[in-house]
């Protein structure tokens, strides 16, 4: 599923694949979407921004053979100048699984104005993170759906005889407000940031990757 959502990434990030661009990973961690979207795109660079050391260390371990294309940056995204003053500008900007850690919807909204103000024109900024269910009622339907599916899950394995993986999984909070701000909300922000073609590229549940073009 993970792969099929960064495939969905690169195809939505709208240059042939030879092309020469910048890219900004935001909470890039030991770096997945990078390398994803380096392989894909062959001349471009990407600047992996992370708040852990160490996991931007791995990072650079792991990406070693990409050399200057693959660079770092450590910074806290709850700092004013977390973005760092150079590049000075990004034709693509992406994130997987966290901007809610920051559990601060304004602070989520501040950090997409400060990726709209660096995006280049026709640029394109992707979050697939978790959202909010819009009501309660629909909270108990993810939640029942969601523990439906690691219930199937748990049987495949057994019946395979396959040890249990530990796999990232959407939280299933009782709460409709776990997470900073519902799908809907998020999009009204991105436009009111100044993106100009606001969507939502796919939904499952509560986790879904949204964005919008410069």
């Amino acid at each position: 599923g993970r792969a099929e959502r960064f495939q969905l990434m690169g195809d939505l990030l709208p240059w042939p694949d030879q092309a020469s661009i910048t890219i900004l990973d935001i909470g890039a961690g030991y770096g997945p979407v990078s390398k994803f979207l380096l392989d894909r795109f062959p001349a471009a660079t990407c600047i992996a921004q992370d708040g852990s050391g160490p996991m931007l260390r791995q990072a650079q371990q792991r990406m070693a053979a990409y050399g200057a294309r693959f660079l770092t940056q450590q910074s806290d995204l709850f700092a004013p100048n977390w973005l760092a003053p150079a590049p000075s500008t990004f034709d693509a900007v992406v994130s997987a699984l966290c901007l809610h850690n920051l559990r601060d919807f304004q602070r989520i909204s501040t950090i997409y104005r400060d990726i709209r103000a660096r995006l280049n024109p026709g640029g394109i900024f992707l979050n697939l993170d978790l959202v909010n269910a819009p009501t309660a009622t629909l909270q108990q339907h993810y939640g029942r759906v969601t523990e439906a599916r690691r219930s199937r899950e748990a049987t495949a394995r057994a019946q395979a005889d396959t040890p249990e993986q530990q796999t990232p999984q959407t939280p299933t909070h009782g709460a409709t407000q776990a997470f900073p701000g519902s799908l809907n909300e998020h999009l009204a922000a991105l436009r009111t940031a100044g993106f100009l073609e606001v969507d939502c590229f796919w939904k499952d549940l509560r986790q879904a990757l949204y964005g919008g073009y410069a």
